[in-house]
């Protein structure tokens, strides 16, 4: 696990050089957190290439950026090839000097070129320079485990790993993208590669931007996973296929010189995975909890029996409302820009507590987007029940979800909010409105961002990302995949690299990909319940404390709770003062009404205080 930063010149740097690795340096210096074993830099006639090292394959060698024997290609490498070992048979001929997979891809890249990509299984982001050509790859695994950013500055194009290691070496800082300010306050993600910095991108996940000089960059996706399966139509064949790829997905997610442990919730996901995890480690796996002590909001009872059943040595952190207003401004440093949700203060102590004792974790992240694990899924699945029994008198498939409906306990106002604002339209208005989180906000915003947020097309922005001819609960899953996951990752990514802790995810494994892409939706959603396919190659695996559980709902956290009471003043202050009111972003009275109403909308406040913390840490 690394940081990787870097300046690609449209002409080579020439007598720049020394310019440009100095920008390089500080480049790498604002994301030291990724990569405190080590750094390294190497200038070419493509450019300068960076990166600092988190030493977890071979800790004694693969320094980075490595080059090829012969000079021609240098890498700068971040995250885990977990089928280094069985690349390597692929590259008999050549002499391998490490046992690291930056230097078994550094290879495959040689010798098949962005095609070996391909068979590259885990997560990564990477950028390869060719000192012949003068070009540049910079390639992101298919779900975006691992984070790239670019900015393009005419005669030179930065990349890093995170914003904030541009913002150290542009020669002008970007100001505030209002294309992904609209995106935020409309979805709380963004639904394209835009980021809160003007002009500055992502890489596309699963992507690659080719910089050739000459030419514009160019995006093109990554090569297919080189395994393709073929997955039975019968769902009992079917989980034990899933259950095989999922016990071989951890089994190589635990390649590691250094120590390891796992998230663990008590959910399906986290319980899975260290369930497994600790059935193939050779020592009792430590596994790590945070938890609040606020009734609805405490999991310790699960996660405790899930490690008691499968032998693990238990950390847990209890989190206070002092503890997030501490780790708030720090953690939305960490993040360069506001993104999901509040289940990011939890991510970030969690992951504290794990860098104490161990260098990389596993995690469950992905159950839900691949295997259709939110209660949204559910919601949509029950309206298309209802309109089926209405048209056609037929009830079979209420009857069939009715088993199901249980997980929908406690989720008393989703359901009066979406039933109440429409029903029986297309399946893409429909998810349009269970994932639209502006209704509402516009009280809050000064007149200019209100009438910017009215005039904002977010609703077809939406439907073209999520495809106006989507007709199933399946079309729903696999647009969260592609667009939410990715944000769900960036968030993990920067909780867990903040503390030098590298996070793994086998759920996301290519494996487990190939199998959801070519399993039917039939086979694989089955009759609504909840990640139905994931439960049933679980089951045999699963410790009982995690069976069959349906009150888990995700990260939650006290927000609301602790704004009408101990945290008040803190977002008072944050939110009213003189300068957060001369931005002219937000309505005083508004945020006062959050402020003192009721009942505090924790997404709403979770909004303005995250574009509040942008501005004071990165514009101000």
């Amino acid at each position: 696990m690394c940081g990787i930063a870097g300046i690609w010149g449209r002409e080579p740097p020439g007598e720049r050089v020394g310019a440009w690795t100095a920008d390089v340096r500080a480049m790498l210096a604002a994301i030291r957190h990724r990569g405190p074993d080590g750094d390294g830099v190497v200038a070419s006639s493509a450019g300068v290439l960076g990166a600092c090292r988190l030493a977890v394959m071979d800790p004694e060698n693969g320094a980075q950026p490595m080059r090829t024997r012969d000079g021609r290609f240098a890498l700068a490498f971040n995250g885990e090839i977990v089928n280094h070992v069985e690349l390597r048979g692929r590259l008999a001929d050549v002499e391998l000097r490490t046992r690291c997979d930056t230097e078994v891809l550094l290879e495959l890249l040689a010798s098949e070129g962005s095609a070996g990509l391909g068979r590259a299984n885990g997560m990564f982001a990477c950028a390869l320079f060719d000192d012949a050509t003068g070009a540049a790859l910079l390639a992101r695994d298919p779900c975006g485990i691992k984070p790239m950013s670019w900015l393009d500055e005419g005669d030179r194009v930065l990349f890093a790993s995170e914003p904030k290691a541009i913002l150290a070496a542009t020669r002008k800082r970007p100001g505030l993208s209002h294309a992904a300010l609209l995106d935020y306050l409309a979805f709380q993600m963004p639904l394209s590669d835009a980021t809160f910095f003007d002009g500055l991108r992502r890489v596309p996940p699963g992507s690659m931007l080719r910089l050739t000089r000459g030419a514009p960059p160019r995006t093109e996706p990554i090569a297919a996973w080189a395994e393709p399966l073929d997955v039975p139509s019968d769902p009992s064949a079917a989980a034990d296929l899933l259950r095989d790829l999922l016990r071989a997905a951890v089994r190589d997610h635990l390649r590691s010189d250094v120590p390891l442990g796992a998230h663990l919730s008590g959910g399906i996901d986290s319980s899975l995975v260290a369930a497994l995890a600790a059935e193939q480690s050779s020592s009792p796996i430590h596994v790590f909890t945070g938890a609040f002590d606020v009734p609805g909001f405490d999991e310790r009872e699960h996660s405790r029996a899930v490690a008691a059943e499968i032998g693990a040595v238990r950390h847990e952190v209890e989190m206070s409302p002092a503890d997030l207003a501490d780790s708030l401004p720090k953690a939305a440093r960490a993040m360069d820009e506001p993104m999901a949700g509040p289940g990011l203060l939890p991510q970030w102590h969690v992951s504290k507590l794990a860098s104490q004792h161990v260098k990389v974790v596993l995690g469950g992240q992905g159950g839900d987007e691949l295997f259709s694990g939110y209660v949204r899924h559910l919601v949509l699945r029950l309206e298309l029940a209802l309109a089926e029994s209405i048209k056609d008198g037929a009830t079979q498939s209420l009857r069939t979800l009715a088993p199901h409906l249980t997980a929908l306990d406690g989720y008393g106002p989703l359901l009066r909010r979406h039933f109440g604002a429409g029903l029986f339209q297309p399946i893409p208005e429909r998810y349009f409105a269970l994932m639209h989180r502006g209704a509402g906000l516009d009280s809050v915003l000064s007149d200019d961002l209100r009438n910017a947020v009215q005039a904002d097309p977010a609703r077809e922005r939406f439907l073209d990302s999520f495809g106006r001819a989507a007709n199933s609960v399946g079309d729903a899953a696999r647009f969260d995949r592609r667009v939410f996951l990715p944000a769900l990752l960036e968030v993990e990514d920067r909780a867990s690299m903040a503390w030098s802790v590298e996070s793994r995810v086998p759920l996301l494994d290519r494996r487990i990909l190939a199998f959801v892409d070519a399993c039917p939706d039939e086979v694989l959603f089955g009759d609504g319940e909840l990640k139905f396919l994931l439960r049933r190659a679980a089951w045999p695996v699963l410790p009982a404390a995690a069976r069959a559980r349906n009150d888990k709902m995700g990260f939650p956290v006290p927000l609301a709770a602790w704004a009408r009471g101990p945290l008040g003043t803190f977002f008072r202050d944050l939110l009213c003062d003189s300068t957060a009111k001369s931005r002219g972003l937000y309505d005083p009275r508004g945020v006062e009404r959050v402020l003192c109403g009721d009942s505090v909308e924790a997404r709403h406040l979770w909004a303005l205080v995250n574009i509040e913390l942008w501005h004071r840490t990165f514009a101000d």
